[in-house]
């Protein structure tokens, strides 16, 4: 079930969001809706403060390798 949504932005911001959404291939709606869909995957600032604090921790511990190349990771 669809259901409509309005909302007020600055008419530079609307041209902008036009232009994507035109340069996307998509109706203002699907590139909106789209957008979203992205932001859902996208880790967030605290997700990836805690990763390089645990990876910190990980580290002091000795539990971390030092690699000369990429082919060390296999």
């Amino acid at each position: 079930m669809r259901s409509v949504l309005t909302i007020s932005i600055p008419e530079d911001k609307k041209k902008d969001l036009e232009r994507r959404a035109k340069k996307a291939g998509k109706t203002v709606s699907a590139y909106v809706v789209s957008v979203l869909e992205m932001e859902k995957q996208m880790i967030s600032e605290d997700e990836l403060v805690a990763i390089v604090k645990e990876g910190m921790r990980e580290h002091k511990a000795g539990k971390t390798k030092l690699l000369k190349s990429l082919k060390d990771l296999t």
